[in-house]
C-alpha cells in the first residue's frame, strides 16, 4: 500500500496588510513525516522522505494614486464673496483664500512633504514684481479612513516645510478615489500689506508631495 502524492489545506494569518510596509515577505515552515512526526500515518507506512519543506513567498502592494480636477494645478486666491466689497466700499478682506479638491486612492502609509519657490519660515510665500513677498499657510483635509499618526481625522491639518506633523497617514481601510482637500490661505494682517501694492500681482510654486516610501 502506498501514498502516491500528499495534498495539504492551509489558512494563512497574517497581521492587517494595511498596516504592513510594501514589499516581499518570505518564510519557511519543516514539517516531519513518518512514525511519532508531524504527519503520522502509521507503523508500517513509511515515507521516502521524512522532511516536507513549506517556502512561502507573499508580496504586499499597496495603492496610492492622488489626481486633481484639469486646471486645479493653478490656484486663484480669492476673498470671500469676491472682490465686491472691496471695490465697492474699501472693506479689507478678512483672508485671500481657496480650497482645492483632489481625488485620492490609498491602501497603506504614506507622508507629505511641502517644497516651495519661495520659503517664508517654515511655510511657503508669494512674491509680487516689486519683492514683495507674504507667508502663504497650506493644509490639507484627508477623506474619512484615513488617519493621521494618532489615529485622528486629518481636517486642515497645516503641511510645513520641515515635515513636522505629516509624517504618517494610515488608511484603516482601503480608500478608494474619495475626496480630499488642499487648503491655501493668506491671513488678514498679509492681506493688508499686499493691498497697500494696488495693480500688482503676488505668484509663487507650492508642490505638495505625497509620499508612500514611510
Amino acid at each position: 500500500m502506498a501514498y502516491e502524492y500528499l495534498e495539504i489545506g492551509y489558512e494563512l494569518r497574517t497581521p492587517n496588510p494595511l498596516a504592513m510596509s510594501a514589499g516581499t515577505y518570505t518564510g519557511v515552515l519543516n514539517y516531519g513525516i513518518g512514525p511519532n512526526q508531524d504527519f503520522d500515518l502509521g507503523d508500517v507506512m513509511l515515507p521516502s522522505d521524512s522532511a516536507l519543506t513549506l517556502n512561502f513567498t507573499l508580496t504586499v502592494e499597496h495603492i496610492l494614486k492622488v489626481e486633481l480636477p484639469p486646471g486645479g494645478n493653478r490656484v486663484e486666491l480669492l476673498p470671500e464673496g469676491g472682490w465686491q466689497a472691496w471695490l465697492n466700499r474699501g472693506r479689507q478682506p478678512a483672508r485671500l483664500f481657496r480650497d482645492q479638491t483632489f481625488r485620492i486612492a490609498a491602501s497603506g502609509r504614506f507622508k507629505m512633504n511641502l517644497e516651495c519657490s519661495l520659503a517664508i519660515g517654515n511655510t511657503c510665500g508669494l512674491r509680487n514684481g516689486a519683492g514683495d513677498e507674504v507667508p502663504l499657510k497650506v493644509a490639507v483635509s484627508l477623506p474619512f479612513g484615513l488617519n493621521d499618526q494618532y489615529g485622528q481625522t486629518v481636517n486642515k491639518l497645516p503641511l510645513r516645510l520641515d515635515g513636522v506633523g505629516t509624517e504618517l497617514f494610515q488608511a484603516v481601510h482601503y480608500v478608494n478615489n474619495r475626496p480630499g482637500t488642499l487648503h491655501f490661505e493668506v491671513e488678514r494682517e498679509q492681506v493688508g500689506d499686499m493691498l497697500k501694492q494696488p495693480g500688482t500681482t503676488y505668484s509663487g510654486v507650492v508642490t505638495v508631495v505625497w509620499d508612500s516610501e514611510v
